[in-house]
C-alpha cells in the first residue's frame, strides 16, 4: 500500500535506523555508556593513560570509533566517568562492610580494614593512574567532590563519637589512609597496616581536649 500524508500507521524513515540492543533507546545508551567506560578502566589498567585513546577504547568496547562523541566530548570526559564508576564501587565496598556493625569504633575500624583490603586488591590502583592525569581545572574540581562524598561515612563516625570537628578530622585520618593505601601498594600486608592505622588514631578520634595554656 503506497505511502499517504496522513494516513495511520504509515512511516516512512529518512537515513539509517540505529540498531538498539537493550529494551529502550535509553537502555541502549546507557549500556554502550557502561560498556565505554569498563573498557577505559581496563585499557588504563593494562596500559596506562597514554593508552587510554578514543580509538583504543572503542576497539576494546567492540563499537566504532565515532561511537565514542556520541557519549563523551573529550578524553577528559572519560576519565572523569570512569573515576566516578570506581568511587561508586569504592562506597558501595564500604557501605557493604559497616552492614551490622555496632555504630563509634567499631565502625570506624571497618572503615580501616575494609580500605586496607580493597588497596590490597588492586581496587585503588585506577584511582592512583587518574591522579597523573592532566585534566581540566573543572574537572579535577568534580574529582574533588568526588573524594569528599568518600569522607561521608568517616564523618558519620566522629560526629556519633561527639567530635567537635568532624569534617577537619575526617579528612587526617584520609590522609592516615592514603599513606596505609602506599604501604600496601608498596608490598606491606593489609592487614599489619590496618592494625597500625587503627593504634595510631584510636585516640584521635575522641573528643580533642584543648591545648594547656603556656603549652
Amino acid at each position: 500500500m503506497p505511502y499517504r500524508p496522513g494516513t495511520s500507521g504509515a512511516t516512512r524513515h529518512n537515513g539509517r535506523v540505529p540498531k538498539i540492543s537493550a529494551g529502550s533507546v535509553a537502555e541502549h545508551r546507557a549500556a554502550k555508556h557502561a560498556a565505554l567506560v569498563a573498557a577505559g578502566a581496563a585499557v588504563l589498567a593494562e596500559s596506562g593513560l597514554a593508552a587510554c585513546t578514543p580509538r583504543e577504547v572503542c576497539e576494546r568496547a567492540g563499537l566504532s570509533r565515532s561511537s565514542f562523541y556520541d557519549y563523551f566530548a573529550t578524553k577528559d570526559d572519560l576519565l572523569v566517568a570512569i573515576a566516578i564508576d570506581a568511587f561508586e564501587q569504592w562506597d558501595a565496598e564500604v557501605a557493604a562492610a559497616l552492614t551490622d556493625v555496632e555504630p563509634g569504633l567499631p565502625e570506624f575500624e571497618a572503615i580501616v580494614d575494609a580500605t586496607m583490603s580493597m588497596a590490597a586488591d588492586g581496587r585503588h590502583d585506577l584511582a592512583a593512574t587518574l591522579r597523573e592525569a592532566d585534566l581540566h581545572p573543572s574537572r579535577m574540581e568534580d574529582l574533588m567532590r568526588l573524594h569528599e562524598l568518600l569522607l561521608r561515612p568517616l564523618i558519620g563516625v566522629l560526629a556519633h563519637l561527639g567530635h567537635p570537628s568532624p569534617g577537619t578530622a575526617a579528612w587526617l585520618i584520609h590522609g592516615a589512609l592514603g599513606a596505609g593505601i602506599t604501604l600496601v601498594g608498596h608490598g606491606a600486608d593489609h592487614r599489619d597496616v590496618a592494625h597500625q592505622i587503627k593504634a595510631l588514631l584510636a585516640h584521635g578520634v575522641a573528643p580533642a581536649q584543648p591545648p594547656h595554656a603556656g603549652s
